[in-house]
């Protein structure tokens, strides 16, 4: 994976993630990058353990190491949309504090 198509994906996702927490009126719209998130956490985490089928490389479990890269990929995502919720705090407390 070459790391411009991990950059593009992290500045994809805190656009995306800072769009919904400054459109959205309700916390539960703000959220739904973070869902999304954890679906892919949780297909990463069920690749894992086998629980769509299991294959091997050999001396290699090939779903642990799938699962591996999916959880690696989707936590690197996760900065994204954590640095945005950091970006929409922050801006949040210099309004506060202005008013």
């Amino acid at each position: 994976m070459e790391a411009g198509y991990v950059i593009f994906g992290v500045v994809l996702v805190f656009g995306i993630q800072l769009f919904f927490c400054w459109k959205a009126k309700r916390a539960a719209v703000k959220c739904v990058p973070l869902y999304l998130l954890a679906l892919g956490f949780l297909y990463g985490a069920g690749t894992y353990v086998g629980l769509f089928g299991t294959y091997s490389f050999g001396a290699i479990s090939g779903n642990e190491l799938a699962g591996l890269i999916v959880l690696v990929f989707f936590a690197i995502l996760s900065l994204g949309a954590a640095l945005a919720w950091l970006v929409y705090w922050i801006v949040g407390l210099e309004k506060r504090r202005k008013a």
